[in-house]
């Protein structure tokens, strides 16, 4: 049985400062991961939603060729540093794809 996919954009609702954090804590590194991919790839979907655009934002593609620009990505880091609780270094999000993120993050926070 497959876990549900947990819709991370609710957060954006007024989820409280800290949950994704709270969220990751009992995971595995390679869990931690893959959930940060998944709450990263619709955060960038739903800013660019809001943004007026729809493209696919797979883990894999980079932001450039997604066309997130540099306003989307200071709302990127906004959403990170609210759901994880914890300053993120601006540094970060100069990764090239969700999951170059994703990886750096979970060092960043975890130290693996």
């Amino acid at each position: 049985m497959t876990k549900p996919m947990t819709d991370w954009t609710a957060l954006n609702a007024g989820g409280g400062k800290g949950r994704l954090l709270d969220a990751l804590e009992p995971l595995s590194s390679a869990d931690k991961s893959a959930e940060l991919t998944r709450y990263i790839e619709q955060q960038v979907a739903f800013i660019r939603r809001q943004g007026g655009a729809d493209t696919d934002a797979g883990a894999d593609r980079s932001f450039l060729a997604i066309g997130f620009d540099s306003l989307m990505s200071v709302e990127l880091l906004y959403c990170l540093q609210r759901d994880l609780g914890r300053d993120i270094d601006p540094v970060a999000l100069e990764r090239e794809t969700v999951d170059e993120l994703a990886a750096g993050i979970v060092a960043e926070v975890w130290g693996q």
